[in-house]
């Protein structure tokens, strides 16, 4: 057993290495493009002009993006209170500086258009067949939700949150708080 020690050592040292470097990385959302039709309503909302978007183009000062996907039993039990919370920061004096996207990992337009209809969502949904954003972001568990900041044009992420938003109310005021600073 001694006699492994350095080795273990040495291995541990170059994964702790190999984790610190790309730690910062793991701050900075991609800049996905974000693919799909959306109404010329939802592309005034986001600010962008015809043709492809991609995270960077969106208008604002902070983006909240949700990456979810039409089978995910916890994203469409959640739906109704993204679309309350999403109401809620419309409502509010920080309307102005966030936009809401979601990403449908791994659906189609069909299952986007599906999806979109049947939670009634009014926030932009982009498509995802090929997984591409969503092995972007880490191939993350939906639903997924970040806040990122915009504002230096760097992605910072300030929240992510993996699995089902308990609570809700409490994730909307620490999201409202950040928004406000």
């Amino acid at each position: 057993m001694k006699r492994y020690l350095p080795a273990l050592a040495a291995c541990l040292f170059m994964a702790a290495a190999t984790l610190a470097a790309a730690a910062p990385a793991a701050d900075v959302f991609p800049d996905l493009a974000l693919e799909g039709a959306i109404s010329p309503e939802q592309r005034q909302y986001l600010g962008v002009h015809d043709g492809d978007i991609r995270l960077s183009d969106i208008n604002a000062d902070f983006v909240f993006v949700e990456v979810f996907s039409m089978y995910c039993p916890i994203c469409q039990h959640d739906a109704p209170g993204v679309n309350d919370m999403f109401a809620r920061v419309l409502a509010s004096d920080q309307a102005g500086k966030v936009r809401f996207v979601g990403v449908a990992a791994g659906n189609t337009p069909f299952e986007v258009a599906f999806y979109r209809k049947k939670f009634d969502v009014q926030f932009p949904l982009f498509e995802d067949p090929n997984y591409t954003a969503h092995k972007a972001v880490g191939n993350v568990g939906t639903p997924a939700y970040y806040l990122v900041d915009l504002r230096d044009r760097k992605r910072a992420i300030l929240v992510f949150h993996e699995g089902e938003i308990k609570d809700k109310e409490a994730f909307l005021k620490n999201m409202l708080e950040l928004i406000g600073k």
